[in-house]
């Protein structure tokens, strides 16, 4: 007779995994646990990662030294280099489809999530505290309280 934990295990049904990305490493820390799981589960892994347009800010051009781009610019440009950080990412996880959506992390996150049909959101964290937090927020913090779906947190070991 099979254990508890493997009946649970075959009760679950995992099709897709998803991993938001920001390329960081404590991000890719998260895309090499969401691709263990979903080679574990036979599932799908689809790697998102969101442009968030509230970093873009457009200096002024009287802004001594610097030379203002209109804002399409800045967003192509921005667009552009996540789409190559991306190829480099799926050099690594060739299995996994990849999706790059602009607007607020937390709530794309979640929207893709339901799109996708996942089953698990795997992502990293940074691990902010005080300031820095009430500041920059958590994302991984608001998916984890408003997911429908299981979240995996991975966190990188602080440097000693």
């Amino acid at each position: 007779m099979p254990r508890r934990s493997e009946r649970v295990v075959d009760a679950v049904r995992v099709r897709r995994v998803l991993a938001p990305t920001d390329f960081s490493a404590g991000a890719e820390a998260a895309v090499r646990w969401a691709a263990a799981v979903a080679a574990a589960f036979g599932a799908g892994l689809t790697v998102l990662h969101v442009i968030d347009l509230s970093d873009v800010v457009p200096l002024p051009a009287a802004v001594p030294g610097f030379v203002s781009l209109p804002l399409g610019d800045i967003v192509e440009q921005t667009r552009r280099g996540a789409e190559e950080a991306m190829a480099q990412l799926l050099d690594r996880y060739p299995q996994a489809e990849p999706l790059i959506r602009e607007g607020p992390p937390p709530e794309v996150i979640l929207e893709v999530a339901t799109e996708v049909g996942a089953a698990l959101i795997a992502m990293g964290t940074h691990g902010r505290t005080g300031v820095d937090r009430a500041i920059f927020g958590s994302v991984a913090e608001h998916v984890v309280r408003h997911s429908p779906v299981p979240v995996l947190t991975v966190r990188l070991p602080r440097a000693s």
